[in-house]
């Protein structure tokens, strides 16, 4: 081959680069994997007014519910994966909360940015993930990192991505967490704090693992898919969003502007943009728990230091397991936060 050849070959190629890079299909995909309770869904608001992009909201994440909380067959027999599913049938029983879903389902069916649930498989996802979406130059998702890291394969392929991290003290993830799991399942009668179990009480979500899990897809994103993946300390974020947030968006590559360190509180906003299952779009904002995020319409800065949590939500044996199990994990993570 001459070295003319080689030259017309190489720009030919470039050439057909540059149209692929222009064309709807390779707008940026900004991934936030998170373990539960970061300050997530504000960042996530945040992403909804940024120009030029759109949301997905945890569908990775909707497919695992598919797998575990929805599958009558998923660990039968077991007694506490049988207790959940008593327990949510106990709710479907409630009037209230019948009239509280039907009413939710009602608003997803005037959304085309919705998806039925039964369509979220990780198959489905990967697919809606590569489509194109016209107009666009950023996709943000935000996801779990637990719904995603058996399942690599399921990844979007052939189209540019960007991978963050969303991290916390694992002091405030976990008490968080209990609170959370004290009205899940119970939102009629929570249970009392000494009688629910962080993770035997959301079985499906293999809570001790929760930092471990997002450790190893933090490794195999940096050594496999992302060298510079970028890792954020929920706490910082919200205590300095006007300092992290812009040096985000930079290595991001998205423009700043400092309107977007505030929003609209308005959840019509998120139900009518947001694409995701109505399970996780639509009825957070029901809940007594995950409803004042989905309202919130800023960062909010901690009311306590790092790593301190609420002095009422009691340090239980499991708690202080897990704690400490997370500890090594999250301090690797840490290290390398966006400063």
């Amino acid at each position: 081959m001459t070295s003319r050849l080689r030259l017309t070959l190489f720009l030919e190629c470039a050439r057909e680069t540059t149209i692929r890079m222009s064309d709807d299909s390779q707008a940026l995909r900004i991934f936030t994997w998170i373990v539960p309770r970061v300050n997530s869904t504000a960042l996530t608001k945040c992403m909804g007014f940024v120009e030029d992009t759109v949301v997905w909201m945890e569908p990775y994440m909707t497919c695992h519910l598919n797998d575990t909380f929805y599958n009558p067959e998923w660990r039968k027999g077991d007694p506490l994966a049988e207790k959940m599913r008593k327990d949510v049938d106990s709710n479907l029983k409630d009037p209230e909360i019948m009239k509280m879903f039907e009413s939710g389902m009602a608003k997803a069916a005037q959304h085309d940015n919705l998806f039925p649930q039964e369509n979220f498989t990780r198959q489905w996802v990967k697919e809606k993930l590569e489509d194109s979406e016209p107009g666009k130059k950023f996709i943000f998702i935000k996801d779990q990192s637990v719904a995603i890291s058996d399942h690599l394969e399921r990844l979007p392929e052939n189209v540019p991505t960007r991978h963050t991290f969303l991290i916390r003290h694992p002091r405030e993830v976990y008490t968080s967490w209990k609170n959370m799991a004290t009205l899940a399942l119970h939102p009629r009668d929570p249970l009392p704090w000494g009688e629910c179990h962080a993770a035997n009480d959301m079985y499906h979500m293999a809570v001790p693992e929760f930092y471990q899990t997002q450790y190893r897809l933090w490794k195999h994103v940096k050594e496999h898919i992302d060298h510079e993946a970028i890792v954020i300390d929920g706490h910082d974020l919200a205590s300095n969003p006007d300092v992290i947030l812009p040096k985000l968006f930079e290595k991001l590559g998205i423009p700043f502007k400092e309107s977007y360190l505030e929003w609209s509180g308005d959840p019509e906003l998120v139900y009518s943009t947001w694409k995701g299952s109505p399970v996780l779009v639509i009825f957070p904002s029901y809940s007594d728990i995950t409803s004042r995020a989905v309202h919130c319409t800023k960062f909010e800065a901690p009311k306590n230091p790092r790593g301190v949590s609420k002095p009422e939500w009691e340090i239980t044996d499991e708690l202080k397991e897990y704690i400490e199990g997370a500890m090594p994990f999250y301090e690797e993570m840490y290290a390398e936060r966006l400063t």
